[in-house]
């Protein structure tokens, strides 16, 4: 489960694109959610969903870049206090890599960030795993943007970086790389990775304090244990993962790799459950589609494409068996 508190910021961050709430939460079950309920939660389905739908009115394909690089540190919550309070960047960096799973976004289950030395430099390795489909590259460029902005809230000073390897081809928005980070940037590198100087491991963070810095830590243990209870729910992780690549569609081999699972013991799984990855694909494009359906004014088509079908009479037909009526006779009866 995600913070209502990173809700409140994204929304207040998309107003510098032109974009309101209202516009921002449609179709994600969030629109009656109140702001200034910071002690609520949203699922990681709707956290995709919130994503997706910033990155369609945006208009900026290098999104994941200033969302990362302006987030304010107070939307990680205990999790961001606690690397606050470390002794030392180096202690923050490890606490930040050993709880990251507790913030339920992307970081810890689909991006995953790891640190080690070689010789003079320190190395953050960031691990893209399947199952965000066309938001993989969002996903690592926020990363990357946050570590650059979450080192300077915590130390006061600018990170010594050396490079910055991405596992991926340069983009047409390279400019923005050269806006954020002020150092070399290698594309179509084997491992994505940011490279700098090892010495500023040593560095003291000025707000250092052993006493909160274990208090929050406590919190960390304990919202990670929530956090792994929850993710143990295998047909809930299975929809997470569908949602998460429902335009470009997900196999079952490729789920089954996400969920570390080989895919029969995927299949055998749900068979249990009495469930089939297919009806849980369907169950979760129907499910988005009403939603569009009640919600917003989007011609049916756009929302044929929006949840995964190729073709508007293939959803229009699947609609149908499950709900006994057409698109637009749902939306006229809404």
């Amino acid at each position: 489960m995600i913070s209502m508190s990173y809700l409140a910021w994204i929304c207040e961050f998309m107003k510098s694109y032109g974009v309101g709430r209202q516009r921002l939460l449609l179709g994600t079950g969030l629109e009656d959610s109140d702001p200034a309920d910071l002690a609520g939660e949203m699922t990681e389905a709707q956290h995709l969903l919130l994503i997706r739908n910033a990155m369609q009115l945006s208009g900026d394909p290098g999104l994941g870049l200033a969302m990362g690089f302006n987030r304010h540190i107070s939307t990680l919550q205990s999790y961001g206090f606690a690397i606050m309070c470390c002794e030392t960047y180096g202690e923050a960096i490890r606490v930040g890599c050993e709880y990251q799973g507790m913030l339920g976004r992307f970081s810890g289950r689909f991006v995953q960030l790891s640190m080690r030395q070689e010789g003079g430099e320190a190395v953050m390795d960031i691990e893209i795993r399947p199952g965000l489909g066309e938001m993989t590259i969002f996903a690592v460029e926020e990363m990357l943007g946050s570590i650059v902005a979450s080192t300077r809230w915590v130390t006061g000073r600018a990170l010594p970086l050396r490079e910055i390897r991405c596992a991926y081809p340069l983009p047409a928005y390279q400019e923005a790389y050269a806006k954020y980070f002020s150092c070399p940037v290698r594309f179509n590198a084997p491992h994505t990775q940011v490279r700098f100087d090892a010495a500023f491991l040593h560095t003291r963070l000025p707000m250092a304090n052993a006493s909160a810095a274990r208090v929050h830590l406590e919190h960390c243990k304990r919202r990670a244990g929530e956090a792994d209870s929850i993710q143990d729910g295998l047909v809930a992780r299975v929809r997470t993962q569908i949602v998460g690549a429902v335009v470009t569609g997900l196999g079952l081999e490729e789920c089954a790799n996400s969920l570390a699972i080989s895919p029969r013991t995927l299949r055998r799984k749900l068979q249990q459950r009495g469930l089939t990855y297919q009806a849980l694909v369907n169950e979760v494009r129907l499910g988005l589609a009403c939603s569009y359906l009640e919600k917003t004014d989007l011609p049916v088509e756009v929302i044929a494409e929006r949840v995964g079908f190729k073709e508007p009479t293939s959803f229009s037909r699947a609609f149908r068996r499950s709900f006994d009526c057409s698109p637009r006779s749902f939306r006229q009866n809404r």
